[in-house]
């Protein structure tokens, strides 16, 4: 551990980190190509090859690779260096990537540039220790996970990179937590047709208002099967959050439709998603009044891998070798490019990193120095641990 150690810097992640901060990589736009160019030129400084990788443009990905003393496995480092817009009520400038009391402050500090700072320093101190593994790490950092991941770790799946890899991790925030899957996600659309009138006489029209609300009341009713206890949070959930209708103040609509954030657990599909719906709107017909539902948006499947996994385990004891503490397991609440690695990739996926799950998008968003450099360290000595 301590040959391996001696090459991991407080100051050296500090430094990478901040070169990142300030490179505004906001996704949407999506340009990302200067912070990309920051990320390659890093890993080149560290004696590895970097190769950017440009399907759409503006949206770039950098891949690297470490290869072992001899053949073996293979492990996926992957992590995401797109942010989201940095919003209001900032203390500071959060792209200057400021140093304050032990936190490094700045739109994707949490999520996720110090997940992929850490993996980037571990990489240079594996090369530096003689890479003492077998098999290889193959290192991705993508730029388009905010706006869905098409263009990064789909793109990644899609031209192989990585391809038949054994494990993956994962640099999302977690607070140097192991998590093992994550929640699925769906966007539809439920529209309901009525039939239009003069509000002075409303019973020749059919409220199409009035037919969605009986709608939405059944929806907050549903129960749900599906459950895994090692969740964040152990069920499914559904939320209306948008809803459109009318024309004019005195006019019955004939038309009203909403849009539904759907969270699925494993087991659950697009067809069992759309199938408990379409019971609803079955349920809630009426003369003049017909409803349909589509989905708009697939977004992520959800999945959860075995716990007691070896990758699982392994992973876990160097994070108490580095930390002084065992992790906790659990499943993610939101949705991380880990279960395209499991579902497209076909690859059994953690995600591990140093921030705060509760600080991203959020005002102030930071991260703690002293948890980026033992993420970095946790990298290392785990590529070790895990490919042998």
């Amino acid at each position: 551990m301590g040959d391996l150690m001696k090459f991991i810097h407080p100051d050296e992640t500090r430094a990478l980190l901040t070169r990142m901060i300030r490179s505004k990589s906001v996704n949407h736009p999506g340009d990302v190509r200067e912070c990309a160019g920051i990320i390659a030129g890093e890993i080149k400084d560290r004696g590895l090859h970097a190769e950017m990788i440009e399907d759409k443009p503006g949206v770039a990905n950098v891949v690297s690779q470490l290869d072992g003393k001899e053949k073996g496995k293979t492990l996926i480092w992957n992590g995401h260096f797109d942010v989201v817009t940095p919003g209001e009520d900032w203390e500071m400038d959060p792209f200057a990537g400021e140093y304050r009391d032990g936190f490094i402050y700045g739109r994707g500090t949490s999520d996720m540039k110090s997940g992929v700072a850490a993996m980037i320093i571990a990489l240079g101190a594996l090369k530096k220790a003689g890479s003492p593994f077998k098999g290889r790490i193959v290192f991705q950092a993508v730029g388009d996970e905010e706006t869905g991941s098409d263009a990064g770790t789909r793109c990644m799946i899609r031209r192989g990179i990585g391809a038949g890899a054994d494990f993956a991790m994962v640099s999302e925030p977690t607070n140097l937590n192991v998590t093992i899957g994550n929640r699925g996600l769906r966007w539809l659309e439920v529209s309901v047709k009525g039939r239009a009138s003069h509000a002075g006489r409303p019973h020749v029209g059919a409220n199409a208002i009035h037919a969605a609300a009986r709608i939405i009341g059944e929806l907050e009713r549903l129960t749900f099967k599906a459950r895994h206890p090692l969740f964040e949070i152990p069920h499914p959930s559904l939320s209306v959050t948008m809803i459109q209708a009318g024309s004019k103040a005195n006019i019955i609509p004939e038309r009203c439709s909403f849009s539904i954030d759907r969270r699925m657990m494993p087991g659950e599909t697009s067809q069992s998603v759309l199938g408990e719906i379409e019971e609803i709107l079955r349920k809630c017909s009426s003369d003049g009044i017909s409803s349909g539902v589509r989905v708009t948006h697939e977004g992520w499947d959800p999945y959860a891998i075995d716990p007691g996994s070896p990758w699982v385990k392994g992973l876990c004891e160097t994070v108490e070798e580095v930390t002084g503490k065992f992790p906790q397991i659990k499943g993610k609440a939101g949705c991380t490019d880990a279960s395209h690695l499991y579902h497209y990739g076909k690859i059994p996926s953690v995600c591990f990193g140093p921030g705060l799950e509760d600080l991203a998008h959020k005002a102030n968003e930071r991260v703690a120095l002293e948890k980026v450099v033992q993420a970095a360290k946790v990298y290392a000595l785990s590529a070790v641990k895990l490919l042998g």
